[in-house]
């Protein structure tokens, strides 16, 4: 049951992103934005590969999945409690989604990395404060320096 929430979920959330890169496309302004290819290409992109990710998951894991198999993951995560871990990660991101037009990019990413790393298994405080710093970080670096994607600055920073 979790591998095909866990697959539906990656191709359902590709599929979202490649819309939406679909409909970013169509509103270039060659004159307001510097970078010609803006961010619905990167969005498409990152979609398809999205999408691409679920079916691989979901292929990967058939036996599993259509047989109901004891493998490795389910041998990780059992019953209630990985249905359980799957819903708060998929609250937690539902949030984020929200909340990253609210107030912006940076103390949502925080938030987020540092709800979402717990989930994972995470306990070490100092351990989750680090790795979500760095991650934080680098999407900052890799996203909005290099590639100059345009984050919501929130309502309040306006």
């Amino acid at each position: 049951m979790i591998i095909w929430i866990e697959g539906i979920t990656l191709i359902a959330a590709g599929i979202i992103a490649v819309a939406e890169g679909l409909r970013l496309t169509q509103k270039i302004d060659p004159d307001a934005v510097t970078d010609i290819l803006g961010p619905g290409y990167y969005i498409f992109f990152l979609g398809v590969i999205l999408a691409i990710i679920g079916v691989t998951y979901l292929t990967v894991n058939y036996k599993e999945a259509f047989y109901k198999r004891e493998g490795s993951l389910s041998r990780r995560i059992k019953g209630k409690k990985g249905i359980s871990t799957v819903f708060y990660m998929t609250l937690v991101f539902v949030f984020y989604l929200i909340s990253i037009h609210i107030a912006g990019y940076l103390v949502p990413t925080l938030i987020f990395f540092f709800l979402e790393f717990r989930l994972a298994g995470v306990k070490s405080w100092k351990r989750n404060i680090i790795l979500t710093l760095a991650v934080t970080a680098v999407f900052y670096l890799i996203f909005i320096r290099y590639c100059r994607i345009v984050f919501p600055q929130g309502v309040f920073f306006k």
